[in-house]
Order: C-alpha cells, then structure tokens, then sequence
C-alpha cells in the first residue's frame, strides 16, 4: 500500500487547521499556498488538489452560444441541491 492510499489519523487546531503530513504532501506534490478543493460527502470530507488552471465561467463559456447568466443559475441551482444531499437527515 502506498503513502497515497493509506489512512492517517490528524488532530485539527483550535482554528480549524489540519496539517498534511509530510510525506503525503510530497507523493502528491502539494506545495505552500496550492488550493486545495473540500468536497463534503455523506461518509466525510474528500480533499483533494483542483484539476487544471484556475478557469472562470466566462472563460469557459468563451466561444460558445450560451448565455453565462444561465449557466450561473445553473451552477447555483446544483450547489443548492448538492447541499441538501449532504445534509444529516433528521433520524440521524
């Protein structure tokens, strides 16, 4: 098993801070001040780096015929749901 696929066990700071330990941020070259993406799940938080150059939705949109005023909606509209599906249920 590699250091990328094992488990590891961190303690979080009164200021809500973990610290990667060294040997993971090196097999996934993680380096001081790179983003890294938060995904919330139902099982926990998946972190992990963002894929690519940083792009904006407008650069994305560039060249395409659509208008960015309906893709936000939509992206807002996805958040919102991904938020409910995440949410603890109430039997929980």
């Amino acid at each position: 098993m590699s250091a990328v696929e094992a488990l590891f066990k961190v303690k979080m700071s009164s200021k809500g801070q973990v610290v990667i330990p060294k040997h993971l941020r090196e097999a996934l070259n993680l380096k001081e001040g790179d983003d890294l993406l938060l995904i919330p799940t139902k099982g926990g938080i998946l972190m992990k780096p963002p894929n690519g150059k940083k792009r904006t939705l407008r650069g994305i949109l560039k060249g395409l015929k659509v208008e960015a005023a309906e893709c936000e909606a939509i992206l807002s509209e996805a958040k919102r749901s991904l938020t409910k599906t995440i949410e603890p249920s109430a039997h929980e």
